[in-house]
């Protein structure tokens, strides 16, 4: 079995004032981290979004970060 290699990438969207960093999976961009807000306030941009029915999935990093470790303590509890 295979298992996917997950490797972050500096780029430079036109949309960005700064730098970001690209999450790829496979060589696939899965999510893009910007800093514009502040090194206080990152931002993820997942893709996989559905701009055809208005929904960007952009969220603040820190809330992604606590939600995927909520999700890992409530799914490993004993």
């Amino acid at each position: 079995m295979k298992k996917n290699k997950l490797e972050l990438y500096f780029s430079s969207p036109a949309e960005y004032e700064n730098l970001t960093l690209e999450v790829q999976l496979d060589w696939e961009k899965v999510a893009e981290i910007n800093q514009d807000k502040g090194i206080d306030n990152l931002e993820i941009e997942l893709f996989g979004s559905d701009v055809a029915h208005s929904f960007v999935a952009k969220m603040p990093l820190d809330d992604f970060i606590s939600i995927l470790i909520e999700a890992r303590e409530t799914l490993t509890k004993k």
